[in-house]
């Protein structure tokens, strides 16, 4: 404990330190961190507060006897600043101000009775009754921490600054009798009161209770009775608390997906102490991306602010509706770390349950796109119910022809009837599926597409995640694609090279053709996953595919399809990987595979498609233009030749121009590593044999240090 009064607050301060080297000091202060003691409206005028927690340094509370119109302070009347010293206040300690010891024009002198600095006046209050109202911040931007009324507080505001100069509505978030005193409590006011009690124990906010109870003050008109010769010497002795303990009042909440929020209530024993601060952090297979809370989640944590004297505390949550068949989800709330103020209890744990909602079904495409050749067998478009429906229902599929696409490209089963498949479903059935066709015509075209939509939904079904879905049709008419494009050059990793047309550094795949006429791109596919050869299509209809003959032409791999038609939907990995390009019908017309690429690296052919694939560093890449103009000496006389190729039990290699031990690695067309030799230094021939391998095409890579060539390698057993 310690004791402080306006006499005795110098030789106090150093056991107040020691004693309160547990509690927790606020940079933002709070309602109830001072309290007023007393208040003068008969000449000289004056007041006097107590600090009830630590006031860091510097800080500034202002006291003004404007009213408040409900959304702001009025400005017709007078405000005081005090100011804390560097060193801080701690708590239980008394100021004191008067008229005539408050800074400002017309004084002799500027003195506070007790710690810090006064600006500006308050003089002027009003006989018969006025409020103080205190606060932090600025006065067009408030945070109010106490108040006092020697009248009553305004049960309504008055929006005119006229109708408040001795009476006020009092400003939120303050409360009568809790951190804000009104001591007649009726109209008809007096003008001087005091608490007159002298001698304060407890916590904090044992104290601050006890000021805010009209019973303990004593007041009157005559100066002489309620006035300033009257005010006691306060003391206080403060009691710290010990930590207070929360809990989850309950341990388990059920929810249903866009049901109202419910409130999640924490109880808090003994009163908080200060204000303090609880993480709640989130767990389970439920996401915050599946609720909303209030306080809101930051990230998987939810941060709630427990006032001072608390004794209960709740946050806000809801389930949100979302399209996703996922069942009953399930979650945790932990209590998983408090302010030094706080302990946590025993039901620090609160599981939860996310139901769907009941009697509700989803429907989705089971795929959001499909591709099918003219004459190829009939491929199954599906659509998922989920979950099972408890009756039965009914929906639609609507069937947009796209990109020239007609009813005599295509047949379904069952059959639409004025574009749509009408679908009726059971209870209990969890799928629908058709049959798409596509006719074998003679017509050379573009790619078709049929779009398709589910609409008109019975009560008991929404529509889930795919509503929508495409069927791509590819003509099998045009003639065999020439073999004339190569993949030239690929950069992984861009950052200053070159720029595509928005002025972005992208990724990037070179095409160069090698015929004598232009080349469209147009109906093409380019992907970097073998598995997936239709990763993207070029689109008809634009000139930015068109390659002019003997020319290169740049493809973005930037995954910004909106952005053009030399956009891919996919982006390079500069760990290497593979990049393919393929016809309509889905051969393949080139490929490679390139390994790890640094910054502005890139890895490509040194004489245009046809000579040996090398890294061109940074500084000698050839975008747009061709290969052989590159200057990268060190690594272009390094130079390796295969026989036989293709090889059947052996193949014979010879390297020159490599300095150090030598490493051979073979890789498959998809990039995975098959082979590997690490040769001594010196070495310029190697016989490999090869009837482990499995018959296709492979790269081979042979360097040392930072030297290396490439090969393509047939193996044809």
């Amino acid at each position: 404990t310690f004791v402080s009064n306006p006499n005795r607050m110098r030789s106090n301060l150093l056991s107040l330190v020691i004693c309160l080297t547990s509690i927790q000091a606020f940079a933002q202060l709070q309602p109830g961190n001072i309290a007023f003691l007393s208040m003068q409206c008969d000449a000289p005028d004056g007041f006097a507060f107590v600090t009830l927690t630590d006031i860091p340094g510097n800080t500034s509370i202002s006291f003004t006897d404007n009213g408040w119109s409900g959304t702001a302070l009025f400005t017709t009347e007078n405000t005081l600043t005090w100011t804390a010293p560097a060193s801080g206040v701690p708590m239980g300690v008394v100021v004191i101000m008067r008229e005539d010891t408050i800074a400002g024009a017309g004084h002799s002198t500027e003195l506070v009775t007790g710690p810090g600095t006064a600006s500006g006046e308050l003089g002027g209050l009003a006989l018969g009754g006025d409020q103080i109202l205190a606060y932090v911040g600025t006065s067009a931007n408030p945070s109010f921490i106490a108040a006092i009324s020697v009248n009553l507080f305004l049960p309504v505001c008055n929006t005119i600054a006229a109708g408040n100069s001795n009476f006020t509505c009092l400003p939120a978030p303050l409360e009568e009798g809790i951190n804000a005193i009104a001591i007649t409590g009726d109209s008809t006011g007096t003008e001087n009161a005091f608490v007159f009690m002298d001698n304060f124990s407890g916590s904090a906010a044992d104290i601050l209770a006890m000021i805010m109870d009209p019973e303990n003050w004593s007041y009157d008109d005559d100066p002489a009775i309620g006035g300033f010769d009257m005010w006691p010497p306060w003391t206080f002795s403060f009691v710290v608390p010990d930590p207070s303990e929360i809990s989850f009042q309950t341990g388990f909440l059920s929810m249903a997906e866009g049901a109202s929020a419910q409130p999640i209530n924490f109880s808090i024993s003994p009163a908080s102490f200060g204000s303090q601060v609880v993480t709640i952090t989130l767990s389970g297979n439920a996401n915050a991306t599946d609720l909303q809370a209030i306080p809101s989640f930051n990230g998987a944590s939810i941060n709630l602010t427990i006032p001072n004297g608390s004794t209960s505390a709740n946050i806000s949550l809801a389930a949100i509706t979302d399209i996703l068949p996922e069942g009953t989800e399930t979650g945790t709330l932990t209590i998983s770390s408090v302010t030094p103020g706080l302990l946590i209890g025993a039901g620090n744990v609160l599981n939860f349950e996310i139901t769907e909602i009941a009697g509700i079904s989803y429907a989705s495409f089971t795929s959001s796109s499909q591709t099918i050749t003219e004459g190829q067998t009939a491929i199954t478009v599906n659509v998922d119910v989920l979950p099972a429906p408890t009756t039965a229902q009914s929906f639609n599929i609507q069937l947009n022809e796209l990109n020239g696409l007609n009813s005599s490209d295509y047949s379904t089963s069952p059959a639409a009837s004025m574009g749509l498949i009408n679908v009726s479903l059971a209870a209990g059935e969890t799928s629908f599926s058709f049959t798409f066709t596509a006719v074998d015509d003679a017509a050379v075209e573009s790619p078709e597409e049929l779009s398709l939509s589910l609409i008109d939904l019975s009560g008991g079904l929404q529509a889930g995640l795919n509503a929508t879905a495409s069927v791509i049709v590819l003509d099998n008419d045009a003639a065999p694609v020439v073999s004339n494009l190569y993949i030239n050059e690929v950069m992984a990793s861009n950052t200053s090279t070159i720029s595509d047309e928005n002025g972005e550094f992208d990724d990037w795949i070179e095409i160069y053709n090698d015929a004598l006429t232009p080349a469209d791109l147009a109906g093409l596919f380019i992907t970097d996953d073998l598995t997936i050869t239709n990763k993207y299509q070029f689109p008809s209809g634009s000139a930015s595919t068109v390659i002019a003959p003997g020319g290169f032409k740049l493809v973005w791999a930037d995954n910004s399809t909106a952005q053009g038609a030399l956009h891919t939907n996919f982006t390079l990995s500069p760990a290497g990987e593979y990049v393919g390009l393929y016809a309509a019908n889905g051969d393949v017309i080139d490929s490679l595979t390139y390994e790890a690429l640094g910054p502005n690296e890139s890895f490509g052919y040194d004489s245009d498609f046809n000579g040996e694939l090398i890294v061109f560093e940074d500084g000698f890449t050839t975008p747009n233009e061709s290969n052989a103009l590159s200057s990268v000496t060190d690594i272009q006389t390094v130079e390796m030749s295969i026989y036989p190729n293709p090889a059947d039990a052996y193949t014979l290699m010879n390297m020159r121009g490599l300095k150090g031990a030598v490493d051979v690695h073979i890789f498959a067309v998809s990039g995975n590593l098959v082979a590997h030799h690490t040769l001594p230094e010196g070495t310029t021939q190697i016989a490999l044999p090869t009837t482990s391998l499995v018959a296709g095409v492979y790269l081979v890579r042979v360097g040392a240090g930072k030297s290396r060539v490439y090969k393509k390698l047939i193996i044809a057993h």
